[in-house]
């Protein structure tokens, strides 16, 4: 992955100068009392590399009144990305950082200088500085989100755990964020900083959340845009006349045809303009169109014929339901009497229901009988009502047949008024055709109208196929968002379960690391290691409170992230930035032996990297004291007054 070192540090104002020395790879010290500008040194770097400084604020309670006060001021970084280098300009108070890449002479050919301007804060889709440096360190610009918010995670970010600064919180980890708020301090956001600078799979699995969200987005508006243009093409087409839906081979194979049919009634009618065409011609058309009027008269008539046959038809059925109401009425009676009064028998007279004394073998009128034959008239209640059931039904299909033929008369009715519409027409489009002396002149009008008819048509149908072609390309579109949706999902799963390994072996390699070096520098530190969820460093199983070891607690898991990046290849951009970390409080033996693990870094790949740290005077080994490259002083401070050059 790309590292970055800082190559050189300047300050330009009208009142004060600062030129650093060239700072080379390994290990670069600036050594200094208190208030000789060591911070400020820090400062400087973070604010060229688009970070906020408090102090160089004009409204923060502390100021740097020298940065403050001076005027057309601007820091400059001179920095290196895997070799390449770079000159970064920002003005104090600007919210932009100017890029410039140093031309290079090749066997006498100079490259042109190349400068670009960044701005610093996101707005928009505007490329950022942020979004510039971290697409040199290879390491994607990725979303966030977090709280139903979504933004995405800037280098000042990262740099939380490269910039070891002076934290007012002696038990931080991370550098506070330039912009305190519930979410730029979350614990998600300090989870995903560590995760995407010590795992390569973890940075791309943030990399396909972010394509994954923000396709779940698109996909999301892809549809209602299409649902709403849907609607409103429905409308617009109800609006001119069109009820049925047609897509658009319907629509393209309609206009064709509706084209095809005016380029031919406009040839006849320049033939008929131009007298290729005659009276002939225009009798023919008259006699089709006569011939088009007998046809709708038949037509009339087999209606006339089919309207007469379905009103003879609903006549006999409407006999047959009243005779079936009847029968049923009928038979409702002889059940209601036959269920209350018992008096339905061979025995009982069919008009007053009284019982009878009948000789046997004989009727009530006296009269011989078979008695056998006549059983069958006499019904049980059980028999009554299934012949009333029989009935019932018999009279619900007569109905339903009834309510048919009515609905078939009525399309009748419609379709006859609609052929006697069109006979009225054709007729007084032939009276007419016969009064005028000129048949031609009555053909070239009948044309016409045709030809207005057509493109009216015409007119509709391309105004149709507009609108679904372009309800097409949207439903296209939404297929499209939906399948980057469905792809990046699956990324996201594949990713995920890879990542998940890779971010459990590197726990581990940073556990072993940091274990190390808390060991070897505190004395009562039993273990070291690193919290699972949060990342956080644990102490003796977290039972460990000795203030003394905050110190080593906080720099060493900054020199723990390095010696992951120098084992393996990871994110981490391989520059340590650690401003005094004594002012926290650590004796001097601890300090000495704190500062000596960065010798004891593995490096067996001689992989390149930066380390630069400011201390007090002294206070750093002795077989360090070739790396220092600024000595500051109450006499010397970092800030040169113009007028002491």
């Amino acid at each position: 992955m790309g590292f970055l070192s800082i190559k050189k540090v300047s300050y330009i104002g009208d009142n004060y100068y600062f030129d650093s020395p060239t700072l080379a790879d390994g290990i670069s010290i600036i050594e200094g009392p208190n208030g000789s500008g060591k911070s400020t040194f820090f400062n400087l770097i973070y604010y060229g590399l688009g970070g906020r400084v408090e102090e160089f604020d004009p409204d923060a309670a502390e100021k740097h009144i020298q940065v403050v006060n001076d005027t057309n001021n601007l820091v400059r970084l001179v920095i290196g990305v895997d070799g390449e280098l770079f000159t970064l300009s920002r003005r104090l108070r600007d919210t932009s950082i100017t890029v410039m890449k140093a031309p290079h002479d090749a066997d006498g050919v100079i490259e042109e200088l190349q400068a670009n301007t960044y701005p610093i804060h996101r707005r928009d889709d505007c490329k950022t500085f942020s979004d510039w440096l971290l697409e040199k360190l290879n390491i994607p610009v990725v979303d966030i989100f977090q709280g139903g918010k979504q933004f995405k995670l800037n280098f000042t970010d990262l740099a939380r755990l490269i910039y070891h600064n002076q934290s007012p919180d002696p038990n931080g980890i991370y550098k506070p964020a330039d912009v305190a708020g519930p979410y730029s301090d979350s614990l998600e956001i300090r989870r995903a900083i560590f995760q995407i600078l010590v795992g390569k799979t973890l940075m791309e699995l943030y990399a396909a959340v972010g394509v994954l969200k923000n396709a779940e987005r698109d996909y999301v508006a892809a549809k209602a845009v299409y649902s709403e243009y849907e609607d409103i093409v429905n409308h617009l087409l109800r609006a001119s006349g069109v009820n049925e839906v047609s897509n658009v081979k319907t629509l393209g194979t309609r206009i064709e045809e509706l084209e095809s049919q005016i380029e031919a009634l406009l040839k006849s009618r320049k033939a008929f303009s131009l007298g290729q065409l005659g009276n002939a011609q225009a009798k023919s058309a008259l006699d089709a169109e006569m011939q088009q009027v007998r046809e709708l008269e038949l037509e009339r008539r087999t209606i006339d014929e089919s309207r007469e046959q379905l009103a003879s038809e609903a006549g006999r059925l409407q006999d047959v339901e009243r005779a079936l109401q009847s029968d049923i009425q009928r038979i409702n009676k002889v059940i209601y009497a036959h269920r209350q009064l018992n008096l339905f028998s061979g025995d009982t007279c069919p008009y007053c229901l009284n019982d009878v004394m009948r000789a046997p073998g004989h009727c009530i009128c006296g009269n011989g009988v078979q008695e056998q034959e006549y059983q069958r008239f006499f019904y049980s209640p059980a028999e009554y009502l299934e012949i009333l059931k029989s009935k019932t039904k018999a009279l619900d299909t007569l109905r339903l047949a009834i309510q048919g033929v009515r609905e078939e008369h009525t399309h009748l009715v419609v379709k006859r008024e609609q052929v006697l519409g069109s006979i009225t027409v054709k007729r007084k489009r032939i009276e007419e055709a016969g009064l005028v002396p000129d048949r031609v002149e009555s053909a070239m009008e009948e044309i016409d109208e045709k030809i207005l008819d057509a493109r009216g048509k015409l007119s509709k149908s391309q105004e149709a196929l507009a609108l679904e072609s372009k309800l097409s390309s949207l439903l296209t579109r939404q297929k499209n968002q939906k399948l980057a949706v469905d792809t990046a999902r699956l990324t996201v799963q594949r990713l995920d379960s890879e990542s998940s390994d890779e971010l459990q072996t590197q726990v581990k390699d940073f556990d072993r690391v940091y274990n190390d070096f808390m060991t070897s520098v505190v004395t009562d530190c039993r273990s070291a290691s690193i919290d699972s969820q949060t990342y956080l460093p644990l102490i003796n199983n977290g039972q460990y409170r000795e203030h003394s070891a905050k110190v080593p607690k906080r720099f060493l898991y900054y020199l723990g992230l390095l010696q992951l990046a120098l084992l393996s290849d990871i994110p981490f951009p391989r520059l340590l930035l650690v401003d005094t970390p004594e002012t926290a409080g650590i004796d001097l033996d601890a300090l000495m032996k704190m500062l000596r693990q960065i010798e004891a870094l593995e490096n067996i790949w001689e992989k390149p990297f930066q380390i630069i740290f400011s201390t007090g005077v002294g206070k750093y080994p002795p077989e360090f004291d070739t790396n220092v490259v600024l000595r500051l002083s109450d006499d010397d401070k970092l800030l040169v007054r113009r007028h002491e050059q």
